[in-house]
């Protein structure tokens, strides 16, 4: 066989092996990766490149229509790079996401990543000490993420937008709640700071295991219907100036 000939053959294998891998089917991929046991994907199609899935649980959240594109150059460094999209963020009833995402065997990043989350989805995750039946939507914004095996670094905001608890009378609107993300001791922790018509301060913070401590205070504006000042009172009684205190 002259080396002409076996040049040629080396150039077909070296194209079909590139062939190969980027066309390679995520749907015969991903099961074949150390997900975590808590997430599922179903509806897989397109490439491990650029690809969609019509679901993603992650204990037990729904993610609808997601989308992805992974870069290969940033695999040679052992680290995934990212870009995501899914739900709609325009449906106040679903769950959407949009932005940057870095992945390593140990640990995952973001420098840019935008996530919307229904109230009640995230209502139902809180230990609360009584039962909450809420409206709006939860924005986050993260402009640093590192985490794992803890929270490592965050810096972001979170907004409730349109908040509304639901009263004898119909949904009480309480307008917007802002907070600033962070990292304290491993735990991601979030900052509720007035002003805003609850009078509320507080601090939750949320380690690995998702077990959420809130400590804080609040103060029911007086413009608020009656019956949100008689539930405040089963958080005891108020301080001398008129907060009640948050601990769970």
């Amino acid at each position: 066989m002259s080396l002409r000939v076996l040049k040629l053959a080396a150039l077909v294998l070296f194209g079909y092996l590139i062939f190969l891998v980027a066309y390679l089917p995520a749907v015969q991929v991903l099961p074949r990766l150390p997900l975590p046991s808590q997430l599922s994907l179903q509806g897989v199609s397109g490439t491990v490149w650029q690809g969609n899935a019509l679901r993603l649980s992650y204990q037990g959240l729904p993610i609808e229509n997601l989308s992805w594109q992974l870069s290969p150059w940033g695999l040679l460094l052992g680290k995934a790079n990212i870009t995501v999209k899914a739900g709609n963020s325009r449906d106040a009833e679903q769950i959407a996401l949009e932005g940057q995402v870095g992945a390593s065997a140990s640990s995952i990043a973001s420098d840019g990543l935008t996530l919307y989350l229904p109230t009640d989805l995230v209502i139902s995750q809180l230990p609360l000490p009584l039962p909450v039946n809420a409206k709006g939507r939860f924005k986050v914004t993260l402009d640093e993420l590192e985490y794992g095996p803890d929270c490592q670094a965050l810096l972001g905001k979170g907004q409730w937008l349109n908040a509304q608890v639901a009263g004898t009378q119909g949904f009480i609107d309480l307008g917007n709640f802002d907070a600033d993300l962070g990292c304290v001791e491993g735990d991601i922790t979030l900052n509720v700071k007035e002003p805003n018509r609850f009078g509320l301060s507080a601090e939750a913070r949320i380690p690995a295991n998702f077990k959420v401590k809130i400590s804080g205070k609040f103060k029911p504006d007086p413009s608020l219907p009656q019956e949100v000042h008689n539930a405040a009172k089963l958080f005891g009684q108020p301080d001398s100036q008129g907060y009640y205190q948050i601990r769970f």
